[in-house]
């Protein structure tokens, strides 16, 4: 059982903020691999270029640094959210964290089974999962901001500040 934790620690903080810059660039740098994944399925043999070589080596530390990360969670716990927060608000927020979470394992794994397995499945799963991450994203950008700055709950700081 996780002890009680008031804050995040340095890795977790770090963790956090690199699979963050991890899934923007992923979708910053998508194309080069959509466009690599159309030739083969055209039955090409395309050059494949560093962008769709980043992405998929980049979805397997994703993969890599979220299991880290879970593990993290799971032995040292994470802090409580805020005391004032109304119950509808905690929900939306385990939904959401569950759903990111989800997601981060799901892409990479999906990603891996389109591209080195070449399964029709796993490329359908990773092409919708991604509308689950843009959704859970926003809504966990909107939610801390919203605890920052209208309810001033000091939420941020807990990413921000090893405890």
């Amino acid at each position: 059982m996780p002890n009680h934790v008031t804050g995040y620690n340095r890795t977790q903080i770090t963790l956090h903020w690199i699979i963050a810059a991890l899934v923007v660039f992923q979708f910053v740098g998508h194309e080069a691999i959509v466009d690599v994944s159309a030739l083969i399925a055209k039955g090409q043999d395309p050059a494949i270029p560093i962008l769709a070589r980043a992405h998929v080596l980049l979805g397997i530390l994703t993969l890599i640094l979220a299991i880290w990360r879970v593990v993290l969670r799971l032995t040292r716990g994470a802090p409580d959210l805020p005391a004032e927060e109304s119950a509808a608000l905690k929900m939306v927020a385990k939904i959401t964290h569950l759903a990111l979470y989800g997601a981060i394992f799901i892409m990479p794994l999906s990603g891996m089974g389109a591209w080195f397995g070449g399964q029709e499945f796993a490329s359908t799963v990773h092409l919708t999962f991604k509308f689950v991450v843009i959704i859970s994203v926003a809504l966990h950008v909107a939610g801390a901001l919203y605890q920052q700055y209208v309810l001033k709950t000091g939420l941020l700081k807990r990413m921000m500040k090893a405890e």
